[in-house]
């Protein structure tokens, strides 16, 4: 029998989506605002079609009596993805879910509306300034705000929240003014600090890194890390893992399209949304080829074995 061990990578900390039963990892826009010179999205997604509240529908309640994590992620930014009006957010809430938020804080729609039993349902946000991109649409006034927003209704509460930006080698020259904004619009005003992101798609040369390494020495109040993506090195020491992809996990698109995994080829076609069509694996995928960002999502939530 092969060791299996479900508990690695969970710690005791509070970890957004670890007590639900079922994990949607969510590209549900098809638009960003923005358009980051550096985004792994090529070409940048804009105006494509987006989910909406019938397609959520369909697919919580295709998992009666299961409490599910919405991790909303991907192509565009969530709240590009629908009018304030449709109030997206606000009717999701009222599921069983837990939800995560990875934006870009150009718009927030309903979100500072929303009462507390709803705002306590959202455990997770990653907030990410795109100086050089924010800069290009004129959003350097209302970017700040909705930060601050965020923030109060936020941090101050303990919800996992990380606020990010993105040192690429495409916008270097930026790299200074960027600090030097968050500093005066937010830092200065709420004391929450800044992960510097490593873009891993980009090389950085020799003069690249000693200027982020200045830089990191010259804003060390305000910077909170410096953040490099490895998800390999988390699986590295086991032969398999047993997944739970199409069991438990699921990676749902804009334009509908379901996939348990969207890195293994028998995986891919798990249904579509938008055409009411599902598919449930029965058992878990043997896999040797942990090494992606999902996995680490899986993992980090407890619901991956192992084989040693």
């Amino acid at each position: 029998m092969p060791d299996i061990n479900r508990s690695i990578n969970v710690t005791k900390r509070n970890i957004a989506g670890k007590d639900c039963d079922v994990v949607f990892f969510v590209s549900s826009s098809g638009h960003c605002s923005l358009d980051c010179h550096y985004c792994i999205v090529n070409p940048i997604v804009k105006h494509q079609p987006s989910l909406e509240i019938s397609d959520f529908e369909y697919l919580l309640g295709a998992f009666p009596g299961k409490r599910a994590f919405l991790a909303f992620s991907g192509k565009g930014d969530f709240f590009a993805g629908y009018h304030k009006k449709d109030r997206l957010l606000e009717k999701l809430l009222d599921w069983d879910v837990e939800i995560g938020l990875d934006i870009n804080g150009v718009m927030i729609h309903e979100l500072p509306e929303l009462p507390e039993h709803k705002l306590a349902k959202i455990k997770s946000v990653n907030l990410t300034m795109h100086y050089e991109a924010l800069a290009a649409k004129n959003a350097l006034k209302i970017w700040p705000g909705n930060a601050q927003i965020l923030i109060d209704l936020f941090h101050a509460r303990g919800t996992e929240m990380l606020m990010g930006t993105i040192m690429s080698p495409t916008v270097e020259e930026l790299w200074e003014e960027g600090l030097q904004f968050y500093r005066d619009n937010v830092f200065e005003q709420t004391g929450k600090k800044i992960v510097l992101i490593r873009d891993v798609h980009r090389p950085f040369g020799e003069k690249s890194e000693m200027h982020l390494v200045e830089l990191e020495k010259s804003y060390e109040s305000m910077i909170e890390r410096v953040h490099q993506e490895d998800f390999a090195k988390n699986f590295a020491s086991y032969k398999n893992v047993l997944c739970p992809a199409g069991q438990q996990f699921f990676r749902i698109w804009n334009d509908g399209k379901v996939e348990a995994c969207p890195y293994i080829p028998q995986l891919r076609d798990a249904g579509n949304v938008k055409e009411r069509i599902i598919h449930i694996r029965e058992d878990l995928f043997r896999c040797n080829q942990a090494r992606y960002c999902d996995c680490n999502v899986i993992a980090r939530l407890g619901k991956m074995g192992y084989e040693t």
